[in-house]
C-alpha cells in the first residue's frame, strides 16, 4: 500500500519542496492550508510531475477545521505515514510593542496547534508502533529577532515542542524531528535551496537518529 504524507500548511516554498520530494519517493501527499486557490494549484504541479496529491481546506489553528479535515482524510486512506507541520505565523512587530493576547493567540498557530495533529494521528501510530511527525523550524529558535519577536518565540517552542516529542514518542518507535532553517531559503537557489530543506526532512525520515538538523 502506497505511503502517505500529510502537509499541513501546505504552499509554496519549504512545503512545495518536501511534497515533491516525498512525492517522488512514492508517497501520497496530501495538502492542507486555509486557501483553496493556493492549494488547487500545487495539487495540479505535483500531478504534472506524476505525484499523487490530493488536498484539504482547512485552518492550522482552528481545531475542529482540522479534525474535519482528518476525518475526510481518513475515509480515503486508513493510515497516515508521515505528518509535516509547516505552519508559522509571521509578522513584524517589536517584541517589546507586544501584548500577552497578541503573543498567545500566535503561540496557539506557531506552538500549540501541532498537538492538534499530533494528537489525531498518535493513536494509529502507537496501534502500528510506526509513524514519523516532522516539523518546520527557524533559526530565531537559536538567535532572536526583536522585531519578530512573536514569531521567534514561537520557533524556540517549536524546537522544545520537538525535542520533547522526540523523546516521549521514540519508545513506541515513533519519530519526531525538527530542520531548523536558519536564514533564508528559495526554490532552486544554488546555496540555499528549498529543495536542500526537503532533503534534511527526508534524511531525518530515513535515518530516524537525531531530533534536529539545523540548516
Amino acid at each position: 500500500m502506497q505511503k502517505v504524507i500529510v502537509i499541513i500548511g501546505a504552499g509554496s516554498g519549504i512545503s512545495q519542496a518536501v511534497a515533491e520530494k516525498f512525492g517522488t519517493e512514492g508517497f501520497s501527499v496530501v495538502l492542507i492550508s486555509r486557501r483553496e486557490e493556493k492549494l488547487e494549484e500545487l495539487q495540479k504541479l505535483l500531478s504534472s510531475k506524476k505525484i499523487d496529491a490530493h488536498y484539504f481546506v482547512a485552518d492550522a489553528g482552528d481545531a475542529e477545521s482540522i479534525k474535519d479535515a482528518f476525518n475526510q482524510i481518513w475515509e480515503k486512506w486508513e493510515n497516515i505515514d508521515v505528518l509535516h507541520y509547516n505552519v508559522a505565523k509571521r509578522k513584524k512587530v517589536n517584541i517589546a510593542d507586544e501584548t500577552a493576547d497578541s503573543l498567545t493567540k500566535d503561540f496557539k498557530v506557531n506552538v500549540a496547534s501541532v498537538m492538534t495533529a499530533v494528537n489525531l494521528v498518535l493513536p494509529d501510530m502507537e496501534k502500528k508502533e510506526m509513524g514519523t511527525i516532522l516539523i518546520t523550524g527557524g533559526g530565531y529558535a537559536l538567535q532572536p529577532n526583536p522585531d519578530l519577536g512573536s514569531l521567534s518565540i514561537g520557533k524556540a517552542g517549536i524546537r522544545n515542542l520537538a525535542h520533547s516529542l522526540h523523546l516521549a514518542l521514540k519508545p513506541k518507535n515513533i519519530f519526531v524531528g525538527t530542520v531548523t532553517v536558519s536564514g533564508a531559503v528559495k526554490p532552486g537557489d544554488a546555496d540555499r535551496s528549498t529543495q536542500q530543506v526537503a532533503e534534511q526532512f527526508w534524511k531525518l525520515y530515513t535515518d530516524r537518529n537525531e531530533f534536529e538538523i539545523t540548516y
